[in-house]
């Protein structure tokens, strides 16, 4: 059954003026904020467009705040995962208003999509004038629903860094203000206002007193401190690790004190100030989500917002027994209402008062004791370790000197066998090339002297003109020696080549010897050379053991197969050519060596590289 079907006519007709007033909306929201103005018409509309928090009542009965005073009893508790008996149950809305309003929210959704322009206008406007945009989600466009911090229906369960950083986003959005590790971001990109932007966490501020330069002061930005992204174990544990004092803050967005604590009490600058002084980490969370449930269980928080300071303590122990080791403990707990800001157990003078009379005081010396202590360790550690270090450096050193001696003589010996090894095989890979190029070379010889009878033709007569017209061609041997000799035009290229092959036969060998047929009963002519090539698996110059060069300009003739001596340009009308030697491994040999006085003397006016 609907909240609205036992309301007076009075409240009916408050209801039914809000509705017009505000285009409809869910019903059972608009009651509860009509129920916490008493309801009246023109605050209720104030709560919802100027966010306003409603005016409460006044109390009757004081809110209680605890003293400062350590309580053994939770001593261990906080990271302990010990739970008082309740489990987190999700905020449900009730399921007979999901089924009728649902429906009307989608086509409400759909009818305003048009204004969605218009809203994001207005709400950039807002923003850019500093007036804090209307947090009533029942009746703003883009939600049209109210939708807790806390996992409700529809929303996905995210890990704890990303809970706190949404719940912290909320709470830059609803205060207008930033957090303080944020705000110098903001300051440099020229904009005090708008969505959160970044991670928020622990500040890494150089300088604690940049946040309170004139700078933000002239801009009148209102600053929240650092909270730490995390869940509420990891944050017990960084207070007990980093032995600082932590700041727990929990609310609820279904106390009407709620609003007025966050921007109230969480934007005093003088509260803000000193939590950022004395290096105090904070974490905070809505009921609604897990992680701040579990801590409000452990914290014992019976109603909100709900403030809690932890730090390491000393154990209670018999005088008789050694000391035990500190453990996370509940220094104070204040919860209740923010108002009146003098008094309230969560007004900001309230808890700046206690820090600084109470708390700090008392904490700060045995939390100083412990860093002292720790750090006294941390040196003890690193001079043990150092003096480790020497000693092991000390005994390496010593190790590897006798290690060196030891591989220097080994070395020795490995290089002597080293040396002699590479002795062997150098002399027998040289008398392997020795007996490959004998061979090659008796080979070479018998194919010149076919050469020389097969392929050598004699020079053309004065008038022969079945040759074609003579030409006249210098050659220069390697050796320096000088020939000239005389080709038809017709003649191949091979003829060329065959001659100069001719030259290296030593003289001991007559022509008249020389065999009548191809060494080995190969063909006869330019074929049988062409086969004993291919045969032999070497190129065409290194076979013939040198190379055909245009003495000026350098320009060498390759050796082809039927290609006749006048179809090359350079020879076309005779020249003079040098002869190159070369080897298996391509260097040239005999290139301005080997060459007799007489040589140099006997110069043709030809330069080439040799010459040069």
């Amino acid at each position: 059954m609907s909240d609205a079907d036992h309301l007076t006519p009075a409240q009916t007709a408050a209801l039914e003026q809000l509705q017009a007033l505000t285009n409809g909306g869910d019903t059972d929201v608009a009651i509860g904020v009509l129920a916490s103005v008493d309801w009246d018409v023109q605050r209720a509309t104030e709560v919802i467009f100027d966010g306003a928090a409603p005016a409460r009542p006044a109390q009757t009965e004081a809110s209680h705040i605890e003293e400062f005073e350590v309580d053994d009893s939770e001593q261990g508790g906080l990271l302990s995962g010990r739970r008082s008996g309740r489990e987190f149950r999700q905020v449900e809305s009730s399921s007979l208003s999901s089924a009728v309003v649902r429906p009307i929210r989608v086509v409400f959704n759909i009818l305003a999509i048009p204004l969605y322009p218009l809203f994001s206008l207005l709400r950039f406007i807002f923003r850019a004038l500093r007036i804090p945009v209307p947090n009533f989600a029942p009746f703003t466009f883009s939600t049209l629903s109210y939708r807790p911090l806390g996992p409700g229906q529809g929303r996905e369960a995210k890990d704890p860094k990303s809970v706190a950083e949404r719940w912290v986003r909320a709470l830059e959005e609803e205060t207008g203000a930033v957090c303080i590790s944020r705000s110098g971001q903001r300051r440099a990109n020229g904009t005090t206002r708008g969505t959160a932007t970044g991670v928020a966490g622990p500040s890494n501020l150089t300088s604690r007193e940049s946040a309170w330069d004139s700078e933000s002061a002239e801009r009148d930005l209102k600053l929240l401190p650092d909270f730490f992204l995390g869940s509420y174990e990891q944050f017990a544990r960084t207070c007990q690790k980093d032995v600082k004092i932590g700041c727990v803050i929990i609310v609820s967005e279904e106390h009407d004190d709620v609003a007025e604590f966050k921007r109230s009490t969480l934007t005093d600058p003088s509260l803000v100030r000193l939590i950022q002084e004395n290096d105090i980490l904070v974490w905070g969370g809505d009921i609604r989500d897990r992680e701040a449930w579990s801590a409000s269980q452990k914290l014992q928080a019976t109603t909100y917002p709900f403030v809690a300071f932890i730090a390491l303590q000393p154990r209670r122990a018999p005088a008789s027994s050694a000391p035990p080791a500190p453990t996370m403990t509940i220094l104070s707990r204040h919860q209740g209402s923010s108002i009146p800001s003098t008094s309230a157990p969560t007004a900001a003078q309230t808890l700046v008062a206690h820090l600084n009379e109470q708390l700090l005081p008392r904490v700060n010396p045995f939390l100083a004791k412990l860093r002292t202590q720790e750090a006294e360790r941390e040196r003890e550690r690193a001079l043990r370790a150092e003096q480790d270090r020497a000693f092991e450096e000390s005994r390496r050193r010593d190790a590897d000197r006798a290690a060196q001696r030891a591989r220097a003589e080994t070395a020795a010996i490995e290089e002597k066998r080293r040396i002699a090894e590479a002795e062997a095989r150098a002399a027998a890979e040289q008398r392997k090339v020795a007996e490959a190029q004998k061979l090659w070379d008796a080979h070479r010889l018998a194919w010149r002297r076919w050469i020389r009878r097969g392929l050598v033709v004699r020079e053309p007569r004065p008038g022969e003109s079945a040759r074609g017209k003579t030409m006249r061609v210098g050659i220069r041997l390697p050796d320096g020696r000088r020939v000239v000799r005389f080709f038809g035009e017709n003649d191949t290229l091979t003829t060329l080549y065959a001659y100069v092959d001719s030259l290296f036969i030593p003289p001991e060998f007559v022509q008249d010897a020389d065999p009548v047929t191809p060494p080995e009963g190969g063909f006869v002519g330019e074929d049988g050379l062409i086969v004993e090539m291919k045969n032999s698996g070497r190129p065409a110059d290194k076979w013939w053991g040198f190379r055909v060069v245009l003495a000026y300009p350098r320009r060498e003739i390759p050796w082809e197969a039927e290609r006749r001596v006048g179809d090359v340009d350079v020879l076309k009308g005779g020249g003079q050519v040098v002869i190159e030697p070369i080897t298996d491994n391509e260097a040239v040999k005999g290139k301005g060596k080997g060459k007799s006085k007489a040589a140099e003397d006997d110069d043709d006016e030809y330069h080439t590289e040799e010459s040069d």
